[in-house]
């Protein structure tokens, strides 16, 4: 396991790197909407890595860039940190970039927002921390 694995409790097998390719990734950082190229198998930190964002030495920004996917469903999941967290701050950094999410990947006003994630093993879906309710009951 590389560094990121580690901090992630995550081996990136082939099973990982399929759900990764079958998601897509957005985050918030220095107040603008970042969206990933569709069909990657990278992880938030791989992304942020290319991106030199950070590095395997300098990685602090994980804990506090609100980051998340829209997964096959067109459902949104947002959080921070490693441990795959959310909290107020989170929450009203990412509501306030859901309508240009919406916009820009064209999502459903029935898709789900969920915040944070319940690690399981590895490859099996993991469930949301909190529900939301819908795209539309926020826009």
């Amino acid at each position: 396991m590389d560094e990121f694995e580690k901090k992630y409790g995550i081996e990136e097998n082939e099973k990982v790197k399929a759900f990764h390719r079958s998601r897509r990734m957005f985050c918030i950082h220095k107040n603008n909407l970042f969206v990933a190229e569709p069909n990657t198998p990278d992880s938030h930190a791989r992304w942020f890595e290319k991106e030199g964002w950070i590095s395997k030495e300098k990685d602090k920004l994980m804990d506090n860039i609100v980051r998340g996917f829209v997964d096959e469903s067109g459902n949104i999941y947002f959080y921070i940190k490693y441990n795959f967290e959310v909290n107020k701050n989170a929450e009203s950094v990412f509501f306030s970039y859901l309508k240009e999410l919406v916009e820009k990947l064209k999502l459903s006003p029935e898709a789900k927002i969920l915040g944070g994630m319940i690690k399981k093993e590895p490859g099996e879906r993991f469930p949301p921390r909190k529900e939301y309710g819908k795209v539309k009951d926020y826009l």
